[in-house]
């Protein structure tokens, strides 16, 4: 899922607010399968976050509005390919888009390999693969989760 990644990385700053609603549609796969959250960043910003894993083309979209402008990350399918459409458009108005292929956990295992492998030198492990990066990512699902339980109630999200 990643929003608290995307957020740090992109935005720089953490998610701390969530409301959510989750469905349960697909009773094929557990529940829930869908989920719709608004989150507000420490900075203020507000975004959007849905995942719909109960389709055929199941989708994850980001969007976050800031002062300097709009960056929405979409994963999905261009020329056939999977991947993630990252736009941003400026203040000024100015739109950005480029098309990332998903080559699916290639380069995360290549960066986790390289980070076990270098253990006792002074190659420091890229943050992203850390063990709090992971447990702010959960935080954010585990308040999406209780939201969606409490009707879209806002909820904090747990820090680290």
């Amino acid at each position: 899922m990643l929003v608290s990644c995307i957020c740090k990385q992109l935005v720089g700053c953490e998610v701390v607010l969530v409301s959510a609603t989750t469905s349960y549609v697909d009773k094929s796969l557990p529940p829930p399968d869908n989920i719709s959250s608004l989150f507000q960043l420490e900075n203020g910003c507000s975004g959007v976050f849905v995942m719909v894993v109960s389709s055929k083309s199941p989708k994850i979209f980001w969007r976050v509005v800031g002062l300097k402008g709009t960056l929405q990350i979409e994963r999905g399918n261009q020329d056939g390919k999977h991947g993630y459409l990252v736009s941003f458009t400026d203040a000024s108005g100015l739109n950005r888009c480029t098309f990332y292929p998903f080559s699916g956990v290639t380069e995360e295992l290549k960066t986790f390999i390289h980070a076990i492998s270098a253990e006792g030198s002074d190659d420091k492990a890229d943050d992203r693969i850390s063990f709090i990066e992971g447990a702010r990512d959960v935080a954010v699902l585990e308040a999406m989760l209780e939201s969606g339980a409490k009707h879209g109630a806002p909820v904090q999200v747990k820090r680290f």
